[in-house]
């Protein structure tokens, strides 16, 4: 080696040595200023080290800075795709365009052509037939010689192919309209109604919340506004946690009510339906395909459920278009677009529609933030730009806005520590207001501030959904006719109770719907895992899990490799007769991980509640499609 080039080498490794150095210290000082800022913001909400201390719950605080929280932040890369955007999809006076995004000389490198004219263009216009397929118009040809090329009028979706030279595929992508309302009057109606916006973040705990996305909650602090400590999951994924959310029920008793024996959720009487009869105009967005709410192993919907839907676009973005851009494979783009993206430009195309009237819309995202620990730093300056966006637009002055999530993390490393257990269940929720709503509904607007502190869930959403439909049953004398209801009921308190009637303190788990294995109102005292109760309840796991499986036969039969940890549930001090026990255990073949709770009734053993997975798993159950049970196989 020559002495240039080794002191080249000597410098380049100085130079990269520096650099991680910075990075590292960046890393700590964000989440020291994060930690300052939190302490400065969030400490009246530790009550007596408990989000809730009430009669009826006692949810323990845990610090969202903690060593073990932070210890699970990796150096996560941004991820960009990496295919060309060709289009805008623009309406411009009431037409729909194709608008060149690219000059001719990046058109000719990225197509590798000589000639803008050696590329040809076709699109096909695409109609929705159900949740899973589409129809098509025959293709229309077109060049690129304009700048803006005019397509079919209204709301329409197009998918787009363009060719080089050899007629090699030179861009595949999916583009839709969604023009602004006509100009006429909007019909009047003698009732003030709020518009209702849903926005949803897949797998946000509340303090991953505030470990992550710090600017976001800044903006969010000088609104009016709600955060909800005491919110709690009642179900395992995202479909049992959104079902109460939409109907009121759980998604057994949905299921009992309007699916089985029909195969799709047509005729469920979802909330959207009634703000629809209310004269509300409707929209549903989520920004995946196969894992939707109502499609993950299920039908779905046969007729649109909303009046904006952007399901249609993404079954044929999905069918034709998708890559990936992670190692696991589960962050999806089209063209130059995550799917996250293609949920913000649907939202962002509808804006006109949410200011001309009122509105219930419901965005998902659950790309990145469902797979990865550290994704939803990626999201803080997003999220905070859309909340901008609406105040900006003057959307946010009659619009009752929830930021929610379903969950924390359910899988890895992070989810494997007793945070990341307790993280699980309890998900994020604020609820932001216009500032006149505490004026005109002052009861109503104390009763949800009261409630930052109650055990809520998705059963209690629904029900102030169902009172945003109607704003006369929030008036001070409904609200103290109704509390006085509440107080009568008393230990008979219904499960769904509005965030804008005071929620009795004396509430806990079994009132609230929120069955044993997710209910954060009780403590767990460690276990010794070598001990007889301990493997005893170990065994009896993967002996239920066996049996789940046994009517698959290319499923291996599991057999207990370790017991990881065990926890004896609060109220269970009598390890004589009654007591419950939360035990985690590993699984060969397959290191599958679950956790469940094991109740011990003098010599017979019961399950609580159901067995959890808490590390993916991949590909290992490709030989059954039963989500059910896919957690629990691993294939032959």
């Amino acid at each position: 080696m020559t002495k240039t080039n080794k002191n080249y080498t000597i410098g380049a490794n100085k130079w990269r040595l520096i650099c991680l150095l910075s990075i590292a210290i960046c890393i700590l000082l964000y989440f020291k200023i994060n930690s300052v800022l939190f302490d400065a913001t969030k400490r009246d909400h530790f009550m007596e080290g408990y989000f809730l201390n009430t009669s009826g719950c006692h949810m323990l605080a845990m610090n969202p800075f903690s060593k073990t929280a932070l210890s699970y932040f990796g150096q996560m890369q941004p991820l960009e795709c990496t295919k060309i955007k060709l289009f805008d999809a623009k309406t411009i006076n009431g037409r729909n365009y194709l608008v060149l995004s690219m000059s001719t000389k990046e058109i000719l490198k990225a197509c590798e052509v000589k000639r803008i004219s050696d590329v040809h263009c076709e699109y096909r216009r695409v109609k929705r037939y159900d949740d899973n397929s589409n129809k098509y118009s025959h293709p229309t040809n077109f060049e690129l010689t304009e700048e803006l090329i005019e397509v079919k009028s209204g709301a329409t979706v197009l998918r787009i192919q363009c060719f080089g030279i050899g007629n090699k595929t030179v861009y595949h992508d999916v583009h839709f309209f969604i023009p602004p309302p006509s100009e006429e009057p909007p019909q009047t109606f003698q009732k003030k109604r709020l518009s209702v916006m849903i926005i949803g973040i897949d797998s946000l705990s509340h303090l991953h919340y505030l470990r992550s996305m710090p600017l976001l909650d800044a903006t969010i602090e000088t609104l009016p506004h709600v955060e909800f400590w005491g919110y709690n999951r009642v179900g395992r994924n995202t479909y049992p946690n959104l079902v109460p959310l939409f109907s009121g029920l759980n998604d057994v008793e949905l299921e009992e009510k309007c699916y089985i024996g029909k195969h799709d959720y047509d005729e469920c009487d979802f909330i959207w339906k009634r703000f629809k009869a209310a004269g509300f105009n409707t929209s549903y967005a989520e920004d995946t395909f196969i894992g939707g709410t109502f499609n993950y192993g299920k039908w779905g919907f046969n007729k649109s459920p909303t009046d904006f839907y952007l399901r249609t676009a993404m079954l044929e973005i999905d069918k034709y278009c998708r890559y990936s851009i992670d190692k696991q494979e589960d962050i999806h783009c089209t063209g130059n677009r995550k799917y996250a993206d293609i949920l913000h430009e649907f939202l962002h195309k509808l804006l006109p529609h949410l200011k001309s009237g009122p509105h219930f819309s419901f965005f998902w995202q659950s790309q990145g933030v469902h797979d990865y620990y550290e994704y939803a730093q990626f999201l803080d300056k997003k999220y905070q730009h859309l909340i901008y966006l609406l105040k900006s637009e003057r959307i946010l002055e009659n619009t009752f806005v929830f930021l929610m999530s379903d969950h924390g993390l359910r899988y890895g490393p992070f989810r494997a520590t007793y945070q990341g257990m307790l993280e699980e269940s309890q998900p994020l929720l604020i609820a932001i207001y216009p500032k006149w709503f505490t004026k005109k509904f002052p009861l109503a607007a104390i009763n949800l501030r009261r409630n930052a502190h109650r055990l809520v869930t998705t059963f209690d959403m629904h029900a102030t959904l169902k009172d945003l439909t109607d704003l006369e049953q929030i008036r001070d004398v409904e609200i103290k006719s109704r509390a006085e209801l509440l107080k009568i009921k008393a230990y008979k308190i219904p499960r769904g109770i509005s965030l804008f009637l005071p929620i009795p303190k004396s509430r806990d788990c079994e009132m609230a719907g929120i069955p044993s294995a997710f209910c954060l109102c009780q403590s767990f005292k460690k276990m010794e895992t070598k001990n007889e109760k301990s493997e005893r309840a170990a065994r009896f796991i993967v002996e239920n899990i066996n049996t789940w499986i046994s009517g698959y036969t290319k499923c291996q039969t599991l057999h207990l490799s370790e017991v990881h940890e065990a926890y004896l549930l609060h109220n269970s001090n009598n390890l004589q007769t009654d007591f419950e026990v939360k035990i985690r255990v590993q699984t060969l073949p397959g290191n599958g991980n679950f956790e469940g709770i094991v109740r011990f009734m003098s010599d017979v053993l019961v399950l609580n509640g159901p067995v959890l997975r808490t590390n993916k798993y991949g590909n290992q159950s490709h030989c059954i499609h039963d989500y059910h049970v896919e957690m629990y196989c691993y294939c032959l």
